[in-house]
């Protein structure tokens, strides 16, 4: 009798009056889209109170992060403190004895940062964040297998402190011309990473 069986299905494929059972096309939950793991960062935003910053704020704050914000606009600010628990600094970010200052105070209240991400400073400002950063990492050399993260929106200052690259952390500069809001913001979660730990340049966006 199985030999007949199987004789008969046999024939019955030569016919093509038995169909292949094609297995069932499989969906993930979320058709379209990538995820990644991201542990929780330090994460410090400077010239980032209004416009951006509140996305930027947004995105690290619902994957766990911890964020900062160094910004002169007390007002957006203290919004930001109040309403998503960033901790903010009233600080001209071009002032660097004031920057100085805060960023001791954020080492103190967090030990160290993972990413800085700047906007609307001064070259002079964003070198000097740069070296304080690096002091710091010289001193207490945490052993970590993220390094860090410095990002430049709209700010040419690689080679300037592509210095950092000796602690690990990876300098990009992100610029915003032709893009809105949200390529930014993607571009700036992109580069923070821990898979984009080998993307070191400028131009990015």
């Amino acid at each position: 009798m199985a030999d007949n069986y199987i004789e008969r299905k046999m024939e019955e494929l030569r016919r093509g009056s038995q169909q292949r059972v094609m297995p069932a096309r499989r969906y993930a939950a979320k058709a379209g889209r990538l995820s990644f793991d991201f542990p929780a960062r330090r994460v410090l935003l400077c010239g980032l109170a209004v416009g951006l910053g509140d996305g930027i704020a947004t995105v690290f704050l619902d994957a766990g992060c911890k964020v900062a914000v160094f910004d002169v606009d007390s007002g957006q600010g203290s919004k930001m403190a109040r309403e998503k628990g960033v901790r903010f600094y009233e600080i001209d970010v071009n002032d660097s004895a004031a920057v100085q200052k805060a960023f001791a105070d954020l080492l103190k209240a967090w030990r160290d940062v993972d990413i800085i991400i700047n906007m609307e400073a001064g070259e002079d400002y964003r070198v000097a964040i740069a070296r304080m950063w690096s002091e710091h990492k010289t001193r207490y050399p945490f052993p970590s297998s993220y390094g860090g993260r410095f990002i430049d929106i709209d700010g040419p200052s690689f080679e300037k402190t592509s210095f950092l690259s000796e602690y690990g952390i990876t300098v990009n500069c992100v610029s915003v011309a032709g893009r809105n809001a949200k390529d930014v913001i993607d571009m700036c979660k992109f580069l923070s990473l821990p898979q984009a730990g080998f993307i070191h340049g400028s131009g990015k966006c």
